[in-house]
């Protein structure tokens, strides 16, 4: 497993599982879109391209940024923290708050 940045190559196939106890959660599809328009996006993604965790970042990209998900596959529970540290490190310009 790795961390990316990206969704190059990712399509709504490999965005399966998440949301598992939300009452209408978001589809594949949906998901793959949300992504594509976030500020920024870390992904643990599996070497057959399956995505098993994701944290997303919305902001402004000078200042600011909000982290409104961080979404693991039961599986994977444990890997929030390094998509989190991966997210953050990627987010240096904006002003971090602990």
């Amino acid at each position: 497993m790795h961390i990316v940045s990206s969704l190059d190559g990712l399509t709504p196939t490999h965005l399966h599982g998440f949301f598992e106890s939300w009452p209408k959660p978001p589809t594949p599809q949906t998901l793959r879109r949300l992504l594509s328009q976030s500020y920024r996006i870390s992904l643990a993604v599996e070497e057959d391209g399956q995505v098993v965790g994701l944290a997303q970042a919305t902001g402004d990209g000078v200042l600011t940024a909000f982290i409104p998900m961080l979404e693991v596959h039961a599986s994977h529970q444990g890997r929030g923290p390094e998509l989190m540290r991966h997210l953050l490190d990627n987010s240096a310009t904006c002003t971090p708050w602990t």
